[in-house]
């Protein structure tokens, strides 16, 4: 008996912790979203080639931290459901960071060769990968109850339209959703 509460404790306690990074990362995807969106709204950028402007070093460069916490933030929620989201939470969890990993890197050799690369079509399939790995991790995060099922519903898509596929203001609508996770985790979790 005195096993199982030092577990639940040591489990709470990690927990915790999970969710502190968690938060830590949200925060910083949210300054890193603001910035992306006031560089998208209000200053030139390119559309490919070569860059010609400080705002094309911003706009691309904000997609390093973006695909960071977007690892962090789909390990966090699967890892605090202690496996209630099945293989669907864990098959989504990993294929989101494979395809954040590879949007990472491809901006930040974007930024570092000064221009514009693009691998062929992986750009445009990672981003879809990112929406189906999200669509999977919420599919199989339903029935956990950390999460509540209408920002569920909401992540895949909102992901998309904040991060790598957004255009002016669009980061934004992230921005909030990652300010309801930080409301919403810590009082889930802890339950």
């Amino acid at each position: 008996m005195t096993t199982t509460t030092v577990n639940a404790t040591g489990s709470r306690s990690a927990d915790a912790r999970l969710v502190r990074v968690d938060q830590v990362a949200l925060g910083i995807g949210i300054l890193t979203l603001i910035l992306f969106a006031i560089v998208a709204t209000f200053f030139t950028t390119v559309d490919g080639g070569v860059f010609k402007y400080a705002a094309d070093y911003w706009y691309t460069a904000a997609g390093v931290p973006i695909a960071i916490v977007g690892i962090v933030h789909a390990f966090a929620v699967h890892r605090l459901q202690h496996g209630r989201d099945g293989a669907l939470g864990a098959v989504g969890t990993w294929l989101n960071a494979a395809a954040c990993a590879e949007l990472g890197v491809q901006c930040a050799a974007s930024v570092l060769a000064g221009e514009e690369l693009r691998w062929g079509p992986t750009y445009v399939l990672c981003s879809f990968l990112t929406l189906i790995a999200l669509g999977l991790l919420a599919a199989g995060s339903w029935r956990s109850g950390l999460v509540p099922r209408w920002m569920l519903g909401l992540w895949p898509v909102v992901w998309l339209l904040g991060s790598f596929f957004a255009i002016g203001p669009g980061p934004l609508l992230l921005v909030a959703l990652y300010v309801a996770f930080m409301i919403v985790l810590p009082r889930r979790a802890a339950a």
